[in-house]
């Protein structure tokens, strides 16, 4: 199992979720919707740069332009690209179009109920992966919610999906065994949970999380 550590913001951050043993982390820079996570391009590329080898680091944007992904992209050196900010089939296509070989899309759509909008049919033919969150409807906040959402319908997808799934919104500790066996992704996303009062990503749930969804199956 696959687990990604996201909202790194500071070196405290990464060294934590190093230590913890994630094999990937997200910082989240352009941003659009309302989010305390979010970094400046200058600040995640120096960041990447204090990686170890085998830990990937994604870039986590709300942004939806193509040109300015890019640009993204240039500034921080990285390759791996997750767009969380409802980007239509058109730009998705165009990004692939312009990534190069090594660059690898994630697209993120939320589930909302019975329904996964927006629908992740037309997007398989653009992406390396898919990612389920849940969405806060009364704020509007996609990602960092802490809510959990129908898992019967994250499980409907990883089953039939062509591309690996990550599963995310409202992983904790507690729950996250407890997902992987519900729905059988191919990878686990937190933010919220794995972080301290002050903001910061905790060593002991960031453990915890790592070791409950590594022993799941």
């Amino acid at each position: 199992m696959r687990v990604k550590a996201c909202g790194i913001k500071t070196e405290r951050d990464l060294e934590t979720a190093v230590r913890a043993g994630v094999d990937a982390v997200g910082f989240l820079v352009g941003q659009v919707h309302t989010s305390h996570d979010f970094i400046l391009a200058s600040t995640a590329a120096r960041l990447t740069g204090l990686l170890p080898p085998y830990v990937v680091p994604v870039l986590v944007t709300h942004l939806t332009a193509p040109d300015a992904i890019l640009n993204l992209m240039e500034q921080t050196s990285i390759l791996t690209v997750q767009l969380h900010g409802g980007s239509t089939v058109e730009e998705v296509s165009a990004l692939r179009d312009h990534l190069g070989p090594a660059g690898k899309l994630i697209y993120a759509a939320h589930v909302l109920g019975a329904q996964v909008v927006p629908a992740l049919e037309p997007y398989y033919d653009f992406v390396d992966a898919v990612l389920l969150d849940s969405m806060d409807r009364g704020t509007g906040r996609v990602g960092g919610t802490g809510m959990t959402h129908n898992w019967d319908v994250s499980a409907a997808i990883a089953a039939s999906s062509p591309v690996p799934l990550t599963l995310a919104g409202g992983l904790a500790p507690d729950n996250v065994a407890a997902a992987i066996r519900h729905v059988h992704p191919f990878a686990v996303d937190a933010n919220s949970a794995l972080k301290g009062f002050d903001g910061a990503l905790d060593l002991n749930l960031c453990s915890a999380f790592v070791r409950n969804a590594r022993n799941a199956d």
